[in-house]
């Protein structure tokens, strides 16, 4: 029985494998289109202090896409992911690196005492969360799940905010889900073509697309800033959230 399981799993993951496809000349120039907008955008276009980008992923020059599910392209790999650091944060991190390096400190134990392991420490987040804060980029998503109860997503509040060129923007806060943690705060941007009435579904809330071109790439994006309302507040309001839009297939 174990052998048969085992068996299936492998057919299974190399079935899933096997539906994605590196993405032609077409979808590879739609896709490069958008991503150098959002860089554009993103990178150039920070809130107040100094800020440094401090990882960066996307696919250009490795797209791999499906349209297995659906009848409408997927991304396989790297969409579009951003973290930003501030700038002093970064060289206090090196300077600590060289200074340890020069003295042959010993290494910290990574171990964490077990009655700790899952606690979060509210202070430390609220610090993080002042540090850094991230853009994520999905695009031809056949739905945006504010609230997908399967993937243990379960929203504490939200609500819809005005951003030009955007058929729906929303500020999201979701419950904690670790005693002493805090909720994590997003701004949710989508882009192209959208129904802004959300789909109950029992307890989850979807809004869903409606694409003019069939789901080609790209038809279009949700852009998640995950960063305290102030500071996401700043970013949206620099960013031409027209200029991403008018690069999106129409």
């Amino acid at each position: 029985m174990k052998f048969i399981l085992t068996a299936l799993f492998i057919t299974l993951t190399l079935g899933i494998q096997a539906q994605c496809r590196p993405a032609t000349e077409t979808e590879n120039q739609a896709y490069e289109r958008v991503v150098k907008e959002l860089q554009r955008q993103f990178t150039a276009k920070t809130p107040e202090g100094n800020w440094k980008v401090f990882d960066e992923k996307h696919s250009m020059g490795s797209l791999e896409v499906t349209s297995e599910w659906g009848g409408f392209v997927h991304l396989c790999s790297d969409r579009y992911d951003l973290l930003m650091e501030r700038a002093d944060v970064t060289a206090a991190r090196k300077a600590e690196t060289d200074t340890s390096k020069s003295v042959n400190k010993p290494q910290t134990s990574l171990y964490v005492p077990r009655d700790t392991m899952y606690r979060e420490n509210p202070n430390a987040i609220a610090q993080r969360s002042n540090d850094t804060y991230s853009v994520s980029v999905e695009m031809n998503l056949g739905n945006y799940r504010l609230q997908d109860t399967e993937s243990a997503r379960i929203i504490e509040n939200s609500q819809t905010i005005p951003v030009t060129g955007a058929p729906l923007a929303l500020e999201v806060r979701l419950k904690p889900d670790l005693e002493g943690a805090v909720g994590r705060q997003e701004t949710v941007v989508l882009l192209g073509g959208w129904n802004t009435k959300p789909v109950q579904r029992g307890q989850d809330t979807r809004y869903q697309p409606h694409f003019k071109k069939g789901g080609n790439l790209v038809e279009n994006v949700v852009v998640t800033i995950t960063a305290p309302f102030e500071l996401a507040r700043q970013i949206v309001k620099q960013i031409d959230w027209k200029a991403i839009n008018a690069v999106l297939l129409k």
